[in-house]
């Protein structure tokens, strides 16, 4: 049963037909009240009016949440969201000329006016908020919207200046709502109204083409006929030629429906009266000859005028506190019962109501199949349970007795938040970031592969034979200077060293490189060959395979709060999947803060346990372990399981009587800090050990760790993996999960670097406590702490501020931790203590003092306790003056200010590894290398060790996998012109970003996406990107042949066959086949050493154009690739 079913069946109750007709027949300023409409049916009561008698219909309700929640049901219901329409509140506090203000309401607000005044016949959703805040004439609306359609005649340019004369900026690529750019015949808008910024492509002053595009990709989605360019009419300049409520951009008849009426009014009120307050506050702050705030009367709706507006419209009711209406209609039904996830009780009541239909909506198919075992059926045999359960989402059930139907959620059966679907946005698939992370600029220190460090000095056009090509100049010691052809972009990184560490230039023609290289190779292979002992040592340790899953397994995960994600979900299913397996467990799990780690954590635990195998949990601070403590009691609650703490905060007689329970077996799980590795703790029969945020333990505790696991499942979990873990996962020593999606609703916190400003902390924290929001204050010194607290004090004196830090006794430190949780007080003032893992999901400000002294991986910790439910959150990095940072940490803070996306915290260590340096990878004595060779380098020369060892020394340990070492990157030459004209792309560092995409590309499809990509910002393609791309085709073809280069000149292919020595796979499985492929084409070749460098070359005669020497190489590729199947299959 869907939910159209559903809205069928109900539609045909008496009570539908009587609402359908009161309503018809209700003159303006009568109200008709609805009883009995419990749950989410109302959303039924409105879609079935709007399907049968039509609309506008309004529907206002006293909160934004409540407004959110029931047009989260009516586009369910619907099935889409064009028949719904949704008018936030700006989020802006009255009067405050300096606020941090979000643009997506206004955007939201733009887009709903401009379909309001274009006659939208749907239902209009909205809270007293949204509607107090006044907005401009329907007619200026109409004015100041730009419509442009295709085949229309506009100057771009003169297009260009109406908008900046509207209040549109200027900006190279647009990514915000209110930019425009101009580049060419191609102008980006990004304007208020719509899910994405507009693309206008003119054939002179021709509108050509007009696209919607993704501002992080800067692709195109979607073709429009027409677009709609709205300007930001929250601006006071539109509001100030005359003001009105979005109510009056729709006809006095239409049918205002009113949730709780009696508290609209009133709510309308207060609203007005705050913002008389505050502009009173503001006209004694304005300075001479400052223009004076407009009016509140101008800006806000009043109590009275909502009244007016009620009065003179039909009016439905609903809801408890509605008052009394005109005529009244009742509907016999109830809520749906609060089962606190007890499903032995729910069975029982299905059983006893055998003549009622039970539907039950789940938030995802897994969901629905858990529950399906869990109420009695069987997904093996089909058998189906009593109820029936749909993959749909309401926000509240309820039962209608006389349709005999209840529909439950299972949100509320298991008493989980439920978040209101999201607004459909569309979204683009692939592409990548504009936020480059590795730009590099003139002056940066480089690594090229075969030549070693130099200094990057921009891109240069030069002529090579003839043609002209784009290459990258490199200064070596000496003066030596090098030009990096864009094709071998690939061997050339940023080197990124220790902090600070000024690299040595390298001397060209000395050898020096290779031998550096050499000598750091053989050091890196000792260490690799102790971590790949580790790992063969594992492989050959006998652990315990756990069972498949209980039925209370899955009871436990239906009951999970929030839908799991898709990369929870693959993480959960590898860990059952090890922990089955006879063979030591030893996962590491990588997810941004706040992604869901503890619930894989908690479904693992409860796993171990129902083999009556214990689980120890370690984790880096008191806190933390009383709040793991918390949520694995509150998930395993209900079922027979003891879960105990063991940390400082724990009494002695408390932690002797634990120990001696994890001696006897009596406790179950054990939560605690570095305590729990103590030598008096032993365990009866310990079957897993969960180690949290593994980089904060000192050596001594890691050590003992080491000693805990030989034999026992480990799962590790981190959010910023420092380098050393992150090795050992790539290195295949330990698997690796990704969590990398956020859950549904989470939005990136906003984080801005700023000035220390008094008046701007004012500002954030009172915003976010109006708004009924707790803040953290980071202050990382214990010294001043309490200055702090008193300045803050004194600039929000009616705000509950408390100071928390490290040096506090045990129990006053917990207890503010824990009131801060219970929202006993607003602002915590304290130190990095909150850094790992505190959750306070009320918490959505963070204010870090000083933010120069932390490190990445910390800032990025400390901002991933804010936005952890679905309210926009803000993270503002204060420093005492921007000029006065050093390079280091203003690359630092501008790195934790652009990886704002959800899901940055991967990205965030690979550049942690740029700044810091990688000094303690693989332990201290690799730093020399690291600083001599680059990050970069470094990295493939140990993935190279790692492979030579894997094919020599391991070959046994490693025979059920894959055993082709990879292949070397090719370098290609070709006699053309290859470059991006400087007239296609101007910018030069969109240019190198380009060139450096364009080495990463590796497979047909790619390059032709890059392509589209190119005309899609840029315009039609001239005939030099072209050769770039062919060029950019050719080298994963000669990636797969593994030779190691390809040049094309003089109607000739010249393919380098590689030594023995440097590639002995390529000699041992391709060079046959490779012959019998060169001896298969329809055009000569011979064989013959390199006069320059005695190295062995197939040339391939004939070879007219670029295009042929790219067809060449498919060619042999296919006929290799065939004959490898053929031996395959023979042997």
């Amino acid at each position: 049963m869907t939910l159209i079913d559903l809205r069928d069946r109900l539609s045909a109750l008496p009570f539908f037909a009587q609402v359908r007709d009161e309503t018809e027949s209700l003159a303006p300023g009568m109200a008709l009240r609805l009883k009995g409409t419990v749950g989410s049916l109302p959303a039924f009561v409105l879609g079935d009016l709007l399907d049968q008698a039509g609309g506008p219909i309004v529907a206002l309700l006293a909160e934004s949440e409540s407004a959110d929640y029931l047009r989260s049901d009516l586009e369910q219901l619907f099935g889409s969201d064009d028949r719904v329409l949704f008018l936030p509140p700006t989020g802006h506090e009255p009067y405050d000329p300096e606020q941090l203000t979000d643009t997506l309401p206004l955007v939201q607000r733009a887009d709903a006016l401009g379909r309001l005044r274009e006659g939208f016949d749907g239902i209009l959703v909205t809270s007293v908020e949204a509607i107090s805040e006044l907005v401009p004439l329907p007619e200026r609306v109409g004015n100041e919207t730009v419509t442009i359609r295709i085949g229309e005649e506009v100057p771009p340019e003169e297009l260009m200046e109406r908008l900046t004369g509207q209040g549109f900026l200027p900006v190279e690529f647009v990514s915000e709502p209110g930019e425009l750019a101009l580049r060419g015949g191609i102008l980006d808008v990004y304007p208020f109204a719509g899910g994405y910024p507009i693309r206008l492509e003119f054939f002179g002053d021709e509108v050509d083409q007009i696209r919607e595009f993704d501002p992080q990709t800067q692709r195109s989605v979607s073709r429009l006929e027409t677009a709609r360019l709205v300007p930001n009419l929250g601006a006071e300049k539109y509001t100030a030629s005359g003001h009105v409520t979005a109510l009056d951009y729709l006809p006095t008849s239409t049918p205002l429906a009113l949730f709780d009426s009696q508290r609209l009014v009133e709510s309308a009120q207060e609203r007005f009266e705050a913002a008389q307050a505050a502009h009173a506050a503001r006209l004694g702050e304005v300075a001479d000859g400052e223009e004076e705030p407009a009016a509140p009367e101008s800006q806000y709706l009043t109590g009275d005028a909502l009244s007016t507006l009620v009065e003179s419209r039909p009016v439905l009711l609903f809801g408890t506190f509605s008052g009394e209406g005109d005529l009244t209609v009742e509907l016999q039904a109830t809520p749906q019962p609060s089962y606190n996830g007890d499903l032995k009780r729910l069975r029982t009541d299905i059983e006893r109501k055998s003549g009622t239909q039970f539907v039950i909506l789940c938030d995802s198919a897994s969901q629905k199949n858990r529950l399906w075992e869990l109420l009695g059926g069987d997904l093996e045999t089909g058998k189906p349970p009593p109820a029936d359960l749909v993959v749909e989402s309401l926000h509240e059930g309820f039962e209608v007795p006389e349709a005999d139907l209840a529909v439950y959620t299972d949100h509320q059966l298991f008493d989980r938040y439920h978040r209101p679907t999201a607004r459909k946005r569309r979204k683009a698939r692939g592409g990548l970031s504009l936020r480059e992370v590795k730009a590099l600029r003139p002056g940066d220190f480089v690594v090229h592969v075969d030549y070693g460090i130099g200094q990057f000095a921009g891109l240069q056009t030069i002529t090579v034979r003839e043609q002209k090509q784009e290459a990258v100049r490199l200064l070596f010691s000496g003066g030596d200077e090098l030009f990096v052809n864009v094709a071998a972009l690939h061997k050339l990184h940023k080197y990124t060293g220790k902090e600070g560490h000024q690299p040595k230039l390298t001397k060209l023609g000395t050898g020096a490189w290779d031998r550096l290289k050499a000598r750091t190779k053989k050091r890196v292979k000792d260490i690799a060959r102790d971590l790949i002992k580790i790992y063969a040592a594992r492989r050959a340790s006998q652990g315990f395979a756990f069972k498949g899953d209980t039925v209370w397994q899955r009871e436990l995960e239906a009951s999970f709060q929030f839908e799991e994600t898709p990369d929870q979900a693959t993480a959960i299913e590898s860990i059952k999947e090890d922990m089955q397996q006879p063979v030591p467990m030893d996962r590491l799990v990588c997810g941004d803060v706040g992604f869901g780690k503890t619930e894989v954590a908690v479904r693992a635990a409860f796993k171990a346990i129902q083999d009556g195998k214990q689980v120890a949990i370690v984790v880096p601070t008191t806190v933390l372990a009383r709040q793991h403590t918390e949520t694995f009691e509150k998930r395993m609650g209900r079922f027979p399981i003891e879960i105990r703490q063991l940390s400082r905060f724990v009494t002695t007689a408390d932690q002797k009587q634990v120990i001696a329970g994890l001696g006897d077996g009596t406790v179950d799980v054990v939560i605690g800090t570095q305590r729990v590795l103590s030598k008096d703790v032993a365990f009866k029969d310990l079957g897993l050990l969960i180690v949290d945020e593994e980089q904060r333990f000192g050596v001594g505790a890691k050590e003992k760790l080491r000693k805990l696991r030989p034999n026992v499942d480990t799962l590790t979990l981190t959010a910023t993996p420092i380098p050393r873990t992150l090795q050992f996962s790539l290195l295949g020593a330990r698997d690796l999960s990704l969590i990398q999606t956020p859950p549904a609703n989470r939005q990136p916190v906003i984080t801005e670097i700023h000035t220390f400003d008094r008046d701007l902390i004012r500002d954030a924290i009172l915003y976010e406590v109006n708004r009924g929001g707790q803040v953290f204050f980071i202050h990382n010194r214990v010294q001043t702490i309490d200055e702090m607290a008193a300045m803050i004090r004194a600039l929000v004196p009616d705000v509950r501020i408390r100071t928390a830090h490290g040096q506090m006794p045990a129990k006053t430190l917990e207890n503010t931790m824990m009131d801060f949780m219970d929202r006993e007080f607003d602002v915590l003032v304290s130190t990095t203590i909150v850094e790992s893992g505190l959750d306070v999901s009320n918490a959505n400000t963070m204010i870090v003092n000083h933010a120069e002294r932390h490190g990445l991986a910390d800032l990025h910790q400390l901002r991933g306790r804010v936005g952890r439910n679905d309210q926009k959150a803000f993270c503002y990095l204060l420093v005492p003056s921007v000029h006065s940072l050093t390079k280091e940490a203003r690359q630092r803070l501008q790195a934790v200010e652009e990886f704002s996306d959800l899901g940055a915290g991967f990205n965030l260590s690979m550049r942690d590894l740029d700044i810091r340096g990688a000094g303690n990878m693989l332990g201290a004595e690799q730093s020399g290398f690291i600083e001599d060779v680059g990050f970069e380098t470094y990295h493939q020369i140990l993935d190279e060790a790692v492979q030579e060892l894997r094919h020599e020394e391991f070959a046994e340990v490693f025979a059920d996998q894959d055993t082709a070492p990879p292949p070397p990157e090719p370098t290609v030459d070709v006699e053309d012109d290859v470059f991006i004209p400087q007239n296609y792309v101007t910018n030069p560092v969109e240019r190198l970003n380009l060139y450096r995409r364009l080495a990463d590309l590796e497979s047909a499809e790619d390059i032709d996406a890059f392509r589209a990509e190119l005309e899609d910002r840029f315009g039609p393609a001239p005939h030099e990107i072209d050769t770039l791309l062919r060029l950019a085709a050719m080298r994963p073809l000669a990636m797969r042949l593994r030779l190691p280069r390809a040049t094309w000149k003089n109607e000739r292919l010249f393919l380098s066959i590689p030594e023995p020595s440097d590639d002995p796979y390529f000699h041992q499985k391709l060079f046959n086949p490779l012959l019998e492929a060169l001896n298969g084409l329809d055009r000569r070749y011979v064989l013959k050493d390199s006069r320059r460098t005695g190295k062995l070359r197939a040339i391939v005669q004939d070879v007219a154009t670029l295009k042929d020497a790219q067809d060449v190489l498919a060619r042999l590729g296919d006929t290799v690739d065939r004959a490898a199947e053929a031996e395959k299959e023979a042997a």
